[in-house]
């Protein structure tokens, strides 16, 4: 199977799995609700219905340094919520992980509420593993990697007579860190679907069985994942685009920019879907 028709099935595949993506739209929208809630709160609280108050951004930098002004007594506390936030949420990440790769390649099952959130659990644990060994990957990719690239950058800067080859180095030095991100990001991703459509319970096996089919088609694969990204970005660009167009004081205004916004949250998550559903179809078609 080719690149291309890879990502067609697995755009089929997710468009027919309305009721994964509303079950994903549910979960991120309590989640995010839940997180939002002191901050919503403490804006109520200080500004109430005031004219100020209707006039606040969401990043007015000079409420937010008057806040943090009156609240400093407070930031360790606002601090730690954050950061039980961002963990909590890489849990939730790992944990719906499971259930959605589970369910896209469970063509026959039923697509309950049971069965997603059963394939959660059932494969938590490991992907729970997969995700710390991740990390152990990423360490050594920023860490050793692009720290020698940057060492070896900077040699070369030394000599250097003008600003410019300082700004292309770089830049070129975020586009590498960028593409070995991505790599990392792939190589997990078909581990993941290799204890899914493997069924297999040790990660280092299914970590091996990932790199041994990407060692054969690993430019084709890598070139799959590069599309869907570039087709992130340019949801993301047109989105951004149309919501500057939506800003405005009146309700309506307001109730289309909401709108707009659901309408993107719907997009990434249809994205992150349609990574594993095309993956999982180029997995799936070519024995390793």
């Amino acid at each position: 199977m080719g690149v291309f028709k890879a990502i067609g099935k697995g755009i089929g595949i997710t468009l027919r799995k309305p009721r994964l993506l509303a079950i994903l739209w549910v979960v991120n929208i309590v989640y995010a609700a839940i997180v939002a809630f002191p901050f919503v709160f403490l804006v109520q609280t200080e500004l109430g219905h005031s004219f100020l108050g209707s006039n606040v951004r969401p990043f007015d930098l000079m409420w937010l340094g008057e806040a943090v002004l009156k609240y400093q007594d407070a930031m360790p506390a606002v601090i730690g919520g954050l950061v039980v936030s961002a963990l909590l949420f890489l849990v939730l990440y790992v944990f719906l992980n499971g259930g959605i790769i589970g369910r896209l390649l469970d063509r026959e099952g039923r697509p309950t509420l049971q069965a997603f959130f059963g394939y959660c659990g059932r494969y938590f644990w490991r992907f729970v593993r997969l995700f710390l060994a991740s990390l152990v990957f990423l360490i050594l990719t920023f860490g050793v990697i692009l720290r020698l690239l940057s060492a070896l950058m900077n040699l070369w800067l030394e000599n250097a007579w003008t600003e410019w080859p300082s700004v292309i180095l770089r830049n070129l030095h975020f586009l590498v860190a960028l593409l070995l991100l991505s790599i990392v990001h792939m190589v997990f991703d078909y581990a993941r679907i290799a204890v899914v459509a493997d069924e297999e319970t040790k990660i280092l096996r299914a970590l091996r069985q990932a790199l041994n089919f990407l060692k054969k088609r690993f430019f084709r694969s890598w070139g799959l994942y590069l599309l869907v990204v570039a087709g992130f970005v340019a949801g993301t660009v047109f989105f951004y685009a149309v919501f500057g167009l939506l800003s405005g004081p009146t309700v309506l205004f307001v109730l289309l920019g909401f709108f707009w916004m659901q309408i993107n949250v719907l997009f990434r998550i249809w994205i992150k879907t349609l990574f594993f559903a095309a993956q999982a179809e180029f997995y799936r078609s070519h024995p390793y």
